[in-house]
């Protein structure tokens, strides 16, 4: 965790104050453009704003009387006990009983279903290997390049802005976009890809990365110039819900993009609608089933996946197409198909309420919009969900959160709690 990001965390429980307390730092070398880069986004003059990052410790809630871990370079943020928070709380256990007596872990009750998502989608990504050459279908230049088109990057450049992205699964979008943009990003996760995030991209020091829950986002209010969610929200018990979590979390005129998705996507053939009933029928079982029973079921259906990218998209795609895709990219495709304990569907009409509803206009429809040259047909369908950006107007009332302070044993330094 780098110290800056300790300017726009907050308790997900009751919204106060963190104290940062750091048993093991670590300092940063940083080229001079992304130095005054940083500087000039968080608005700091203190260096160690910039240059320090805490590998383990721990943010604490003085109001709550719980503390949050820093297990791996990641504040791990969820309001309920989680098996990093236990690992963290055993190897660490005479530094927490010395630094924060009388505070405990984090007990809340976890959101309808979020164990299980957070089950099965930490089984995808840590099975997901970063090897720079393939991101799903495609290349990772690809699969930025798109990001930046549903961002809007073009009309609304993010350089030397801060961006959330909820829901980064391994980071290789917010990583990519942040070094192409020229902007900070601090990108969230529910699961234990964080972990694979920070391996492969914690030397990016342009990309903060947090473990955290979209129904309790550990970030003050009016905070980011740029948020967004790529298909995310909808993996949620409810995705109006989870949309309402993200939309105080823009500046005044900031941006607001998710994208859904759509009941179009189950009507565009019928091989289609008999795969999404298929997919309806299995993916209740199949999300509840352990890790190795779910392979065995998924087994028979790696093949197809395998012959639709090496047949098909390989031929529509031609050098855009995957340079990997084995066993492990197919089984991770299916995961993410047919694991998900939720994957609801949305029309544009429905979540462009959700944005006026919530104070955001001028949108703009992903649907509407002239794709660049060079597309490929593969990632032309996305369009067919739906893609929504929206920019916040004025209100009566922005909440904001009083500040964090630092505290590092180098220098000697409304979820409700359950009973």
């Amino acid at each position: 965790m780098r110290r800056r990001l300790l300017k726009w965390l907050i308790c997900p429980i009751c919204n106060g104050a963190l104290e940062l307390f750091a048993s093991k730092c670590s300092r940063l070398s940083i080229n001079e453009v992304d130095y005054d880069l940083l500087r000039a986004i968080a608005r700091i003059t203190d260096s160690d704003e910039v240059e320090t990052e805490i590998i383990t410790g721990a943010l604490a809630c003085a109001a709550c009387r719980v503390y949050y871990p820093i297990y791996n370079a990641v504040p791990r943020m969820l309001t309920y006990t989680t098996e990093v928070a236990r690992v963290h709380q055993r190897e660490n256990a005479l530094w927490i009983q010395e630094q924060l007596p009388g505070f405990t872990l984090p007990h809340c009750a976890a959101p309808p279903g979020e164990e299980e998502v957070l089950r099965n989608f930490s089984i995808e990504w840590t099975e997901f290997d970063w090897s720079g050459r393939s991101y799903w279908s495609t290349t990772p230049a690809r699969a930025v390049d798109w990001m930046r088109y549903s961002l809007g990057t073009s009309k609304h450049p993010l350089q030397g802005k801060l961006a959330l992205e909820v829901g980064i699964g391994i980071g290789a979008m917010a990583d990519g976009v942040s070094r192409v943009e020229n902007c900070e990003i601090v990108g969230v996760d529910l699961g234990y890809g964080v972990d694979r995030a920070q391996k492969f991209f914690g030397e990016n020091h342009r990309l903060h990365i947090v473990q955290a829950s979209v129904f309790a986002l550990p970030f003050r209010r009016t905070t980011f110039d740029v948020v967004y969610s790529h298909g995310v929200i909808h993996h949620t018990y409810s995705t109006r819900t989870a949309f309402s979590h993200l939309t105080g979390l823009t500046k005044e005129n900031g941006m607001l993009y998710v994208w859904v998705y759509s009941h179009e996507e189950e009507t565009t053939s019928g091989v289609r609608r008999i795969l999404m009933q298929i997919e309806r029928a299995v993916r209740p079982s199949l999300s509840r089933l352990p890790r190795s029973l779910q392979i065995i079921f998924l087994a028979p259906v790696l093949p197809a996946y395998m012959l639709h990218q090496s047949l098909v998209r390989r031929r529509k795609m031609g050098p855009e197409a995957a340079v990997k895709y084995g066993w492990t990219e197919a089984l991770i495709a299916a995961r993410d198909r047919l694991t998900p304990p939720f994957a609801h569907r949305h029309t544009y009409e429905e979540v462009a309420e959700w944005f006026r509803s919530e104070s955001y206009g001028n949108l703009e429809f992903l649907r509407d919009e002239p794709l660049p040259g060079g597309f490929p047909d593969d990632l032309v369908n996305l369009r067919v969900s739906v893609g929504i950006r929206g920019f916040s107007q004025p209100k009566l009332s922005r909440e904001h959160s009083i500040g964090s302070t630092f505290h590092s044993t180098d220098q000697i330094p409304r979820p409700v709690l359950n009973s």
